[in-house]
């Protein structure tokens, strides 16, 4: 039932290469273009993390764009995180949530409230379930849907830049 339910709801960017590429180009230019508060990182040494939680269909393409990459003069490292591990996932900086039960989407979303780590996802309704960033379809367009309430919350910076290309949820 998942996979048709998930069919029925919303057409997901995630589900073409387009898609997905257009995807990890934000996600990208989110690791560049927001700021951390510089005390979740352990050291100068210490990697940006991109953390995957769900459905896999944005761990080949994030390995392979982010090969070798830098954010913020940190090397950034791509893991695979179970929904049951939130202390693994406040670790990270950002976590791209992909296709899980909305229960379980809303559990994960809710521990990571206060804490700064990005959250992004094109599940239908993500930013209103309580994650920061949506990546909502309609038909032939994409629109970033933001949740302003959550951003502050976990003390991300985000530049007007951004809210341009965004609406606000909440």
């Amino acid at each position: 039932m998942g996979a048709s339910a998930r069919a029925e709801a919303s057409e997901h960017l995630s589900d073409t290469d387009l898609g997905r590429k257009v995807m990890v180009d934000y996600i990208v230019h989110f690791a560049h273009h927001l700021q951390w508060p510089i005390e979740v990182f352990s050291g100068t040494g210490a990697p940006f993390r991109i953390c995957v939680m769900g459905g896999d269909e944005l761990v080949a393409p994030l390995t392979a764009r982010l090969h070798r990459h830098r954010v913020q003069g940190r090397m950034v490292e791509l893991e695979r995180v179970n929904d049951g591990e939130m202390l693994r996932a406040r670790s990270c900086q950002i976590v791209v949530m992909g296709d899980m039960e909305a229960e379980r989407m809303a559990e994960a979303v809710g521990a990571l409230e206060f804490f700064p780590v990005l959250t992004v996802s094109d599940v239908h309704r993500f930013a209103v379930l309580g994650g920061m960033v949506e990546f909502a379809v309609s038909g032939a367009s994409m629109a970033l849907q933001l949740n302003k309430t959550r951003l502050d919350r976990a003390e991300l910076k985000m530049g007007n830049s951004l809210f341009r290309l965004s609406r606000q949820v909440n």
